[in-house]
């Protein structure tokens, strides 16, 4: 039973700020294949990293519920699938200082975030994709107490833009159990962040390497233990997977409307083309997928919030779903436009962004072997 719901008034306040700072630059910032930082600081003044966060850290006291309506706000508003993807991984790094970091790791860390310095979680690897514990990263326990991290990470969020990481590695002298999380400023010594990877679409997320040469890490950023390290990012990535759901019905929300719209205008056979049943299914076929990821994403996010054991296949099924959907709901404006679709213009270009949602976050084939071992999991423990 969900017992929360987004608030209307922090989704239009964010949808409105979003239209005219995000919206209107998002083609230029398209074109020059970079994150637009100034709409993000005028976001990150108006306060919606702040809301999730407590007082005492210098956020409004509020709950994720908060932040959920604020950024189905920039979703809708903004219009722009790559800035919201940027957030994702943005939120998911806020929440994860915030449930598992010390007293001073919040302290430190969490006001740069929430003061507009932009954040990244750097996990995979060349050699591991989506899994994880191939990584090869690995630090060193130096003389001084500190630690020496070297590797590289690939496809990073972010990566290209990002003042601070949260960053996977091994600490091989611990012995078996070793994959660590790691906090570190990537304007350090010995950190290099790579250009942005040339992608198909949501040019305006910067993806990209961070190289780290030994770099010095104090023993008091490491994240939760050492050894710790998989079940910390299991369970902050379950955030992100929901976001993706939550911004996949509020960004083809407009677009939707805007297709309903045009089915009115456009004739065909002397009947605008609206009256053809056929047209009728697309169209139904979007909202039907649209209304269902929207909800199984409120539930997903109500059970992580209250800990429930199904959390975690509730946020995997969020992230399949949050996929499948934007690439139906961008289909279907391709479709209902027809050539004027095809044309390279904003139809094509919502296409080329919505299919890297199913490979961004976990591929949708990874959220199916975690939702059937979340499965077994749960009726082993019933």
């Amino acid at each position: 039973m969900i017992t929360h719901f987004s608030d209307p008034a922090l989704r239009t306040r964010f949808h409105d700020l979003a239209a005219t700072t995000v919206a209107k630059r998002a083609d230029d910032c398209t074109a020059e294949h970079r994150l637009d930082l100034d709409s993000w600081q005028e976001i990150s003044a108006a306060g919606i990293w702040k809301l999730p966060v407590a007082e005492e850290l210098g956020g409004s006291g509020g709950t994720w519920w908060d932040f959920a309506a604020a950024f189905e706000g920039v979703a809708a508003g903004g219009r722009d699938l790559g800035f919201c993807l940027s957030m994702v991984a943005q939120a998911g790094l806020i929440r994860s200082l915030s449930t598992y970091g010390t007293p001073d790791q919040r302290q430190y860390w969490i006001p740069r975030l929430l003061n507009g310095e932009v954040g990244a979680t750097a996990l995979t690897e060349t050699t591991g994709g989506s899994d994880v514990t191939r990584i090869k990263s690995a630090a060193t326990s130096a003389p001084d107490g500190t630690y020496r991290l070297t590797g590289h990470k690939d496809h990073i969020t972010n990566g290209p833009a990002a003042d601070l990481a949260l960053i996977l590695g091994r600490v091989p002298e611990a012995g078996k159990r070793d994959i660590t999380l790691f906090l570190v400023d990537l304007h350090a010594q010995g950190v290099t962040r790579g250009a942005p990877e040339d992608m198909m679409g949501n040019r305006t997320s910067p993806t990209g390497p961070i190289a780290l040469d030994d770099v010095r890490v104090e023993s008091r950023n490491i994240l939760g233990e050492i050894g710790g390290g998989v079940d910390l990012i299991y369970d902050t990535i379950a955030l992100d997977r929901l976001l993706y759901g939550i911004l996949a019905a509020s960004y083809l929300d407009p677009m939707l409307d805007e297709i309903l719209a045009y089915t009115q205008q456009r004739q065909a056979f002397r009947v605008p083309i609206g009256e053809h049943q056929y047209v009728q299914g697309r169209v139904t076929d979007a909202k039907f997928a649209l209304e269902s990821t929207r909800w199984v994403s409120y539930g997903a996010l109500d059970a992580l919030l209250q800990q429930r054991p199904e959390a975690s296949l509730m946020c995997s099924v969020a992230k399949y779903h949050a996929g499948e959907t934007l690439k139906l709901g961008t289909e279907t404006a391709l479709r209902v436009y027809g050539h004027l679709g095809y044309m390279e213009g904003p139809h094509t270009k919502a296409l080329k962004d919505a299919l890297g949602a199913v490979i961004a976050g976990g591929t949708a084939e990874m959220q199916r072997k975690n939702v059937f071992n979340q499965m077994r999991s749960l009726q082993h423990a019933a």
